[in-house]
């Protein structure tokens, strides 16, 4: 059986979507004849927890975890937030107002945390994994982001070793909603798509979750080789569909991330043309 080493943040106990994707994958790749061995910080900054989907992980299977360093307590005290508080870690503010200490720390965020917070994390794994990997060969490495940290790690391991490289974007880079509120000078900018276009040039090769992702990376980086693997769902999670009883509302459910700049308007547009059309509905309509 091949191996390959899954360079990732987010793993279990933290939770998402973010770390649904490679739990899964992990689960399932040895039927075809993949070992994996998982890298991951053995103390990130997450906001949210999932203890469920620990059991998702198979208990023989190598998770190799080192420390590593964030800002984000200075954050918390410089925005005089609690200790334990968890904070949404693109530092970008929801609210319709932000604080001037708010602006502060997005613009630090942007411009000195390059590509992310996580980037205090480079160099030491980039170190740590040369070494271990002399004593512990793969066969491929796989990166997945955001963090995007997470690739510079391995363009910087695949550099020193040879090893082959898949880049796993689970979502875009200077593309992503938020890129443009991060109060970027010129020179953060350049640096971001920099080193955004050395990871889509220097990867072996590049996996994007949609087809408009990847038009955009090809776009960026002129290769057409990048390959789409779209996020899918588990068959194991759902035994017990057919039993369930459906309730009497129309209930619609998002999977996913909304904030500002993901408000699905023409879904609303129609939303609101049903409520025209079948006034008696808004008795039933129910959103999750």
């Amino acid at each position: 059986m091949k191996k390959f080493l899954l360079i990732t943040y987010y793993w279990p106990p933290a939770g998402g979507g973010g770390v649904m994707r490679w739990v899964k994958m992990t689960k399932y790749i040895r039927q075809y004849g993949w070992e994996p061995i998982v890298y991951t910080p053995s103390n990130g900054e997450t906001a949210a927890f999932d203890e469920s989907l620990a059991r998702e992980v198979a208990p023989d299977l190598q998770v190799v975890k080192t420390p590593i360093w964030e800002p984000y307590q200075l954050y918390k005290q410089f925005l005089g937030r609690k200790k334990e508080e968890k904070i949404y870690s693109g530092f970008i503010n929801e609210g319709k107002k932000e604080s001037l200490a708010q602006k502060i720390s997005v613009f630090i965020r942007g411009n000195f945390f390059i590509p992310d917070a996580r980037m205090f994390w480079i160099k030491p794994s980039i170190k740590y994994l040369s070494k271990y990997l002399r004593d512990h060969p793969v066969d491929a490495i796989v990166s997945t982001g955001p963090p995007h940290s997470m690739h510079l790690i391995a363009e910087g391991v695949h550099r020193a070793t040879g090893i082959p490289w898949i880049a796993d974007f689970r979502d875009p880079w200077t593309n992503i909603d938020f890129y443009k509120d991060l109060r970027l000078s010129s020179w953060a900018d350049a640096r971001h798509k920099a080193l955004e276009q050395k990871v889509l040039k220097t990867a072996s090769r590049v996996v994007a979750v949609t087809w408009r992702s990847r038009e955009e990376f090809v776009a960026l980086c002129g290769r057409q080789d990048i390959a789409v693997i779209p996020n899918g769902f588990d068959d194991a999670d759902f035994t017990q569909a057919q039993s369930a009883v459906l309730d009497a509302d129309f209930s619609i459910a998002h999977i996913g991330s909304m904030n500002k700049d993901r408000n699905p308007e023409v879904f609303w547009q129609a939303v609101k043309a049903a409520l025209d059309e079948a006034p008696d509905l808004k008795n039933r309509l129910k959103f999750a």
